[in-house]
């Protein structure tokens, strides 16, 4: 194996050409997002409906949509592995793969321990990921959602149960689909 030594103005380009395709890659792929951001809000706001309707035995059924919405993640990134071409990328899949692996396993196996604590854990972990996600592409706009996502993590433990979901809704549209949406539209506009 052959080391080459770079100047640190290539040490410099060499890494932000890194994060550009890294970034490329996101708002290429902003469609994902576009999904969450709407799924999260359909079943946020159906389970909110079926709590005011005071359908409590099965007012968790909306997110039994959350697996299906994992397996065309998983096919979508599956098919599109093969284009994957730096670490970066790579790193920002195995870390939305964790996080969303422990939001299932929160809010499938563990909703009756959390109670009115998964919520907000929930959007905690989301938070953080999309916080990870704008720092490392360089994206004010996912950087400050992940930041407002965070926020409103803590705010839900204030609220009582009954809002969280509400809550949960509100945020998926505010600071998932709307910024991945905006993504996609500056990726379009970039690549006409």
């Amino acid at each position: 194996m052959t080391t080459q030594d770079f100047t640190p103005k290539e040490s410099f380009e060499l890494i932000s050409k890194v994060i550009n395709e890294a970034k490329t890659k996101f708002e290429e792929n902003g469609t994902i997002y576009i999904m969450w951001g709407l799924l999260i809000a359909l079943a946020s706001f159906s389970q909110h409906i079926l709590l005011q309707k005071e359908f409590y035995s099965i007012h968790y059924y909306p997110y039994f949509i959350m697996p299906v919405g994992a397996i065309v993640t998983w096919v979508y990134y599956y098919r599109k592995e093969k284009s994957r071409s730096n670490q970066l990328s790579i790193i920002l899949a195995i870390s939305w793969g964790a996080i969303a692996l422990n939001l299932m396993i929160l809010g499938f196996f563990f909703a009756n321990t959390l109670q009115s604590s998964l919520v907000p854990i929930l959007l905690l972990l989301v938070g953080i990921g999309f916080i990870l996600l704008g720092s490392t592409l360089r994206s004010n706009l996912i950087l400050v959602s992940g930041i407002l996502i965070n926020i409103s993590g803590f705010v839900c433990f204030k609220l009582d149960t009954i809002y969280h979901s509400l809550l949960m809704g509100i945020v998926s549209v505010l600071f998932i689909l709307i910024p991945a949406i905006l993504l996609k539209i500056n990726y379009n506009k970039k690549n006409v």
